[in-house]
């Protein structure tokens, strides 16, 4: 399928009334209704906008909004697609690409400990791989949220980084040619591994392998794709797995931007299976169709390399406030890629909350073992925040770039020392340092973020 019957199958022109309700009604841009109306305007003749490509946080709010089914997320895909054929991939980029030197698996590496690395290391050798469970790349980062969980037994957890997530978080960024590279080899891998059923640990991982692939880039997949949350409810009604202990916590539950693909087939089984462990739900002012980014998806839209990572964290700052004024103790993510996101967060605006994925409180009311404290969590957060800010330093001396290679060299995990990542690493365990650190970015924040023209101040 071609880049013009993509276009054409994806968003639907001869539908669109020109409302402008899709980007008016976004939770996140909120954009006056004559604004609005000329973004969508520029889109559809695939002109620069003002706004929508300089913000959109990709959090698919606009194709639910969107009273006719146009679609104008895919539109805001293909226009940023465009641009990266034409100036390539900001250089900050370079630290979420699993084939470029120095990316943060990579980097990571040589600051776990030795058990994590063995769960990765099995995660990416499995010689069995007929039934598993696609663990996915952002989980990676956290290999502790599963550990030895006896969950893992029913089926063998698999995480191959050079398989992108499937091509989720780049179709996020529009990189939509890329994405269908990754998808024709993870359609490969799994017939070349005979693989009947995928668990997928993320919405996400779902969403690509059954719609995405599929109905926009032309790859289908023959195996049987189930999410986790599904699979556990299933489990759980036939009485198959047992919860034995209940947790009392009283959550607040983040809706991932992908969520938004499957609506209530992806919000409703992690709330049901969050009830029965016990804890009591307090909801957030905008949570499903409404939820807003972890800030992840705001590093998308990208008008400056400098800008990216202060543009990230100032979405994330309006998640953690907003969950915070729930009154919650615990802010819970189904999604590995936000919960990452969301402990950095925590730590650089210095929230009360625990942060905790839902597969751990699942396994915390199995009975299993889990460090409440989050220490592991909260270290690892200022490993993110290291390797973020290494990257931020070093992109000034490099240019965009395209994503030519999508295959990885195994050996290339712990094949360097990174002596100036672990010097930074060294600085930021230090709490006075800690402290400094977050004076001086929330100094830059305002300053280095991309400003909203169309918001009054």
């Amino acid at each position: 399928m071609n880049l013009k019957e993509r276009n054409k199958q994806v968003f639907n022109v001869d539908a669109c009334t020109l409302c402008g309700d899709c980007f008016s009604l976004c939770p996140e841009m909120q954009l006056p209704k004559e604004v609005a109306i000329d973004e969508i305007k520029a889109l559809i003749a695939g002109e620069n906008t003002k706004h929508v490509l300089q913000h959109c946080t990709t959090c698919f709010s606009c194709n639910l909004i969107c009273p006719n089914d146009c679609k104008p997320y895919q539109l805001i895909l293909e226009n940023w697609n465009t641009k990266y054929i034409k100036r390539g991939a900001p250089p900050m980029y370079r630290f979420v690409c699993p084939s470029m030197k120095s990316n943060i698996w990579q980097m990571l590496y040589v600051l776990m400990s030795k058990e994590e690395i063995g769960w990765i290391d099995k995660w990416m050798n499995q010689p069995n791989k007929e039934s598993i469970f696609l663990v996915g790349n952002y989980t990676h980062i956290l290999p502790f949220i599963l550990g030895e969980s006896k969950l893992l037994d029913y089926f063998t957890p698999v995480d191959l980084l050079d398989h992108w997530e499937c091509g989720a978080y780049l179709y996020q960024g529009g990189y939509l040619d890329v994405v269908k590279r990754i998808g024709e080899k993870c359609k490969d891998d799994f017939n070349k591994w005979n693989t009947k059923k995928i668990v997928t640990f993320l919405d996400a991982l779902h969403y690509v392998l059954t719609t995405t692939h599929p109905q926009e880039m032309g790859t289908n997949f023959s195996q049987n794709v189930i999410p986790f949350n599904q699979w556990f409810l299933n489990m759980l009604e036939k009485e198959e797995i047992k919860f034995t202990k209940q947790l009392n916590f009283k959550i607040t539950i983040h809706d991932n931007c992908y969520s938004k693909t499957g609506g209530a087939n992806y919000w409703d089984p992690p709330r049901k299976i969050l009830r029965l462990t016990g804890c009591k739900i307090i909801e957030m002012e905008h949570i499903r169709g409404d939820s807003l980014c972890c800030g992840f998806g705001a590093g998308a839209s990208w008008t400056k390399n400098i800008s990216i990572a202060f543009d990230i964290l100032k979405v994330a700052q309006v998640k953690m406030k907003e969950a915070e004024a729930t009154g919650a103790d615990v802010l819970v993510t189904y999604c590995g890629g936000c919960l990452y996101l969301l402990w950095a967060a925590r730590e650089i605006f210095e929230s009360k909350l625990k942060v905790f994925h839902s597969f751990e409180l699942i396994r915390m009311a199995m009975g299993e073992s889990i460090d409440v404290s989050q220490k592991i969590h909260i270290e690892r957060a200022w490993d993110i925040i290291s390797i973020i800010s290494y990257h931020l330093f070093v992109s000034i001396f490099h240019k965009p770039f395209y994503i030519e290679e999508i295959t990885m060299d195994p050996k290339s995990l712990g094949s360097r020392k990174f002596i100036l990542l672990r010097i930074i690493r060294w600085f930021l365990g230090f709490k006075l340092n800690r402290a400094i650190f977050r004076k001086i970015f929330l100094f830059l924040l305002p300053r280095l973020s991309t400003p909203r023209k169309w918001e009054k101040k």
